[in-house]
């Protein structure tokens, strides 16, 4: 079976700005210390979710595009940690 493919940006949260989080207290949104990470293959969105928690328990969000190659593609979704985690594979 095909899977759709879809580029995926990552926002992964510093040390200062996650025990923020943690804190509950606000964020710096232009934080420079805080990292975009952009995966270009991205299948099934169930084990990427699985993936960024072991690898990166530090994200906070990520986008869902469509894969054109040579082109940005539109945004399909947007997933946060612990608030609305995808729950199937495809979109």
């Amino acid at each position: 079976m095909a899977y759709t493919r879809y580029r995926a940006i990552v926002k992964v949260l510093c040390q200062e700005c996650q025990a923020n989080v943690n804190a509950k207290r606000r964020i710096d949104t232009d934080c420079r210390r805080c990292r975009f990470l952009k995966y270009n293959n991205v299948n099934k969105l169930m084990k990427f979710t699985k993936f960024l928690h072991t690898d990166f328990p530090n994200w906070a969000w990520f986008n869902i595009y469509e894969y054109k190659k040579g082109e940005p593609g539109r945004k399909l979704a947007s997933y946060q940690k612990g608030k609305n985690e995808p729950t199937d594979d495809q979109i």
